[in-house]
């Protein structure tokens, strides 16, 4: 899997959910007004509570109980636009002629998933604009399948998860209503599809030929059968030069405060806006019409130690409303923030290899089960050979401590009155969204499906996503995990102290913040995982300051990591940001309370050597420094674990599911 990234050319990438009155408004461009349409829109003490995870709270048990309310919204419905119809007779059309006597093998399944994108991007360095782009597109996804539901072109092997198997094209149509120009870019694109399907199709029977029968259960199909699903939103629209002209400004200023230091060599204040209207029809009579909005806002500062190592702070803020959006005083506040933590961190100690005691606060939490437990849960991976299939056979059995729960529920929008960015009505392969829960008491129930069913699961519970060009595969939306043992979040430093006396060991680590990391999930390799922290801290238990340190990764592997858990905080960190595996980019959401673990492994990080700049930095703020390089500010104690200011947080930048050979 490529790494998760959301930083454009240092930082972009794509949410849903609710739509504001900023965000509402029939679709500027009519589509193919000329065609008809004929559709119907039809303290550590745990507490007991319910046997499931409640779907409308999310709850922490132990003394404190607290909740936190998850709200879920209907989908606005819509009148069917003209290019739902017009798609549907393309497919009938198109398949009849993959079915008809000249077809080498029989198409099965055929469907266009056409997406229309008007998108900004603003980005301001040292409080100037250096980029303002709006531009508009769309593309259209084939997929063609050939074979049986039981195997079939997409069916995992050496060959990649797309484009290249007839699954994920991705390619470009007019912007233009012409159904001519539509209908002949269709025609082409799945005439490409459907040899790049044959040839996808063959490898697979190849392989199946010469692989030994050893296995004493029976193969899983390679594509599920599926109701069809009929769901009209209306379109959206956001008037994005207003937008622009809005946010040029406050980003001149946040830019200009996040700069105001020599020490900060590089920075960047980053705004971006998505909408995209969807019409996808398959040829099993599904028929979607969905809209997404997102914004996002980053920030971040880059900085060098003397010893040449690069570091960075980083923040983001998602919405998919501009009311969303956070004021300008939390943004300059941020922004300051982010600058002295970058200040402070080029002046703190290295850290070093070191097993012990550790609290992940907040969001850092939510990074830790997304990666390294969420991934491993996700259906491919238990039926593809090349996976370690950590969880393959643990259905049923615990594989977290007793005292936690996990969903994974993109029908919420918010939680606590936080955005989720995960959140979506119907997947990318037109099946309704589910609340699924996929850890009971800690056992493992179920596993995160698209339409490549695991048995004994034959049916998609609506997790099939992908990035536009890719072939969609099971991946998480909101990962959500509650605890039924909990210590109250202010609390939690002193449990971490105890646990360090009672260890006897010299000091416990504080993981403020994380930006990501990977897990390799290929049994060529080891199955294990790398997480990098951005604000570390040591706490001392004779009574010393805690410390500020740099250059660490958490490692380790997933069943013993999880093994170590103790107890949590008693509410939720939220982390919302991008993911990227084999199917593309798409974002997602992870909500945890932070943990308590009585082992936690770390190593150095490795780092560059290069020399701090030779020429001085240009006057800050028009006022040289008489002294040259201004002193960095001192450490700031570890922040407490909440809702990332209510906004979402980092960006899971860098993160990786391995294998990362799969994707383009």
């Amino acid at each position: 899997m490529p790494p998760m990234s959301a930083r454009p050319a240092a930082i972009p990438a794509h949410s849903r959910a609710s739509r504001g009155a900023a965000a509402r408004g029939r679709s500027a461009r009519p589509w193919l007004t000329a065609l008809t349409v004929a559709l119907a829109l039809t303290s550590c003490r745990p507490r007991n509570t319910a046997t499931s995870p409640a779907p409308d709270v999310w709850e922490a048990g132990g003394d404190a109980a607290r909740e936190h309310a998850i709200t879920r919204t209907r989908a606005p419905v819509g009148l069917p636009e003209p290019v739902l119809d017009f798609l549907a007779q393309e497919t009938l059309k198109n398949l009849a002629q993959l079915q008809g006597e000249g077809a080498e093998v029989p198409a099965y399944f055929l469907a266009y998933d056409l997406i229309a994108r008007d998108h900004l991007w603003l980005e301001a360095q040292d409080g100037q604009i250096v980029r303002n782009r709006r531009d508009s597109d769309r593309t259209v996804d084939v997929d063609v399948r050939v074979g049986t539901r039981q195997l079939d072109n997409s069916h995992p092997g050496d060959a990649n998860y797309g484009p290249g198997n007839g699954l994920g094209s991705g390619m470009f149509v007019s912007v233009q209503d012409d159904p001519l120009a539509l209908s002949q870019a269709l025609w082409q694109y799945t005439e490409t599809q459907y040899k790049d399907a044959l040839a996808a199709f063959s490898a697979a029977e190849s392989a199946e030929q010469l692989k030994s029968q050893t296995e004493d259960k029976p193969p899983s199909p390679d594509f599920s059968e599926e109701k069809p699903n009929i769901h009209a939103e209306p379109p959206v629209a956001l008037d994005l030069a207003a937008l622009s002209k809005q946010w040029e400004p406050r980003l001149r200023e946040v830019s200009a405060a996040l700069a105001d230091d020599p020490h900060v060599l590089e920075s960047q204040v980053v705004f971006l806006a998505w909408v995209d209207n969807r019409a996808y029809v398959n040829s099993e009579n599904t028929r979607i019409q969905g809209s997404q909005v997102r914004l996002r806002l980053m920030l971040q500062a880059k900085a060098q130690a003397d010893d040449g190592m690069t570091l960075d702070r980083f923040e983001s803020f998602e919405a998919q409303d501009p009311e969303q959006l956070p004021a300008q005083s939390v943004l300059l506040a941020t922004a300051r923030r982010l600058r002295d933590e970058v200040l402070a961190l080029r002046v703190a100690p290295l850290a070093e290899p070191y097993a012990g005691p550790a609290v992940l606060a907040g969001r850092a939490a939510g990074v830790f089960f997304h990666e390294i437990f969420g991934h491993r849960l996700e259906g491919h991976r238990q039926k593809d050979d090349l996976e370690g299939q950590t969880f393959a056979d643990m259905v049923g059995k615990r594989v977290l401590p007793v005292f936690l729960d996990m969903v994974d529920d993109p029908t919420a929008e918010t939680l606590g009155g936080v955005p989720l960015s995960g959140h979506y009505h119907v997947d990318d392969e037109g099946v309704p969204a589910e609340r699924v829960v996929l850890v009971e008491r800690g056992k493992l129930r179920t596993f995160l499906l698209g339409r490549s069913p695991v048995l004994p699961f034959t049916k998609s519970n609506g997790h099939g996503r992908r990035e536009r060009g890719y072939q969609a595969v099971a991946r998480q939306g909101n990962l959500i995990v509650t605890s039924r043992k909990t210590i109250p979040d202010k609390e939690l430093r002193r449990a971490l102290i105890d646990e360090v006396k009672r260890q006897n060991k010299p000091y416990g680590l504080w993981f403020s913040d994380i930006q990501g990391g990977y897990t390799m999930t290929e049994r060529a390799g080891p199955q294990a995982f790398k997480v990098m922290p951005l604000l570390v801290y040591r706490i001392w238990p004779d009574g010393r300051p805690d410390e500020l340190v740099r250059g660490v990764d958490i490692v380790g592997t997933p069943i013993a990591a999880f093994e170590t858990i103790i107890a949590t905080g008693d509410s939720p960190g939220i982390f919302n940001g991008m993911c990227g595996a084999e199917s593309g980019e798409v974002p997602v959401s992870a909500v945890s309370p932070s943990l308590l673990l009585r082992n936690l492994e770390v190593e150095r990080a490795t780092h560059e050597r290069g020399k701090p700049p030779l020429l001085p930095p240009p006057p800050v703020g028009g006022k040289p420094d008489p002294k040259g390089m201004s002193p960095a500010p001192a450490a700031s104690p570890p922040r407490k674990a909440v809702n990332a200011g209510g906004h979402g947080g980092r960006d899971l930048s860098r993160e990786t599911a391995q294998p990362a050979r799969r994707s383009r």
